[in-house]
């Protein structure tokens, strides 16, 4: 009788990813993590699910207990989508506020982080530590980038050339064939002789995602402050002052002619 043989990566290295990034474990980061594979050989399809399945249920309750921790409360379901989104307004804002918390000394001017790092939707309800792990569950960390005017001008271009990317303290008008067709940061036009710093991912920084200009800054990357880490404190902030997460399309990208 043929054999099946049913590969798959080993759940340990998962959760002590997970554990290690939960609210209670900050501080205590792996130094080192390794996977593996566990082979299930069943003489038929029933036999393998089941040695799959009893796997998966004996190491639940291990995952389970990382994901349950509650850090506060949605009052709708925030979504994803372009040129703008509840989820995409609420990742830049939160990502431009903690971005002035931890560096006061840094004059952030504005945030921008991409559509496609955000990973699932932030659902009405309760906020669980899950939920927004897997909201955002790569290990990207804060960078600050310094923009002159003109690379500012260009980021602009890029954000509008791909349709819209989360963004705060910018206010973007593009057109139906995505152009830019004016933009400003905090209300004011941007002016070609200041520098302007920008709060974003490790991952952007490098010119990831087409926007390209990032690279070309001055980036100074904090390798201690996970962005999932800042999410998590600032929801946990809003629950603490008695708000709920409640983020809005409010325009801040808008397509000419809708």
């Amino acid at each position: 009788m043929k054999k099946t043989i049913i590969c798959f990566s080993l759940l340990a290295a998962a959760m002590l990813f997970a554990a290690a990034c939960s609210p209670a474990a900050k501080e205590e980061r792996p130094v080192q993590i390794s996977a593996g594979n566990i082979k299930v050989t069943a003489t038929d399809a029933k036999g393998g699910a089941e040695a799959v399945r009893a796997i998966i249920e004996r190491e639940r309750p291990v995952v389970d207990s990382v994901r349950r921790p509650l850090l506060g409360h949605a009052a709708k379901t925030h979504d994803k989508f372009r040129p703008e989104s509840p989820l995409m307004n609420f990742a830049a804002d939160a990502l431009l506020h903690m971005a002035r918390k931890k560096c006061p000394a840094e004059n952030v001017d504005a945030a921008v982080t991409n559509i496609g790092g955000l990973r699932d939707i932030i659902r009405e309800g309760d906020v669980t530590f899950g939920s927004v792990y897997d909201v955002f569950p790569f290990e990207n960390t804060l960078a600050l980038v310094t923009l002159d005017g003109e690379q500012m001008l260009q980021l602009c271009r890029e954000i509008a050339a791909v349709g819209g990317e989360a963004v705060s303290g910018l206010r973007l008008v593009i057109s139906a064939d995505k152009r830019l067709l004016s933009a400003t940061v905090n209300g004011s036009p941007i002016d070609p002789a200041r520098k302007y710093v920008i709060a974003t991912s490790d991952y952007l920084s490098e010119g990831k995602d087409k926007l390209f200009v990032l690279k070309q800054g001055h980036a100074v990357k904090y390798e201690s402050m996970v962005i999932r880490d800042l999410m998590v404190e600032y929801i946990t902030s809003l629950e603490a002052e008695g708000k709920k997460l409640d983020s809005n399309c409010d325009g801040r990208i808008a397509v000419e002619g809708r």
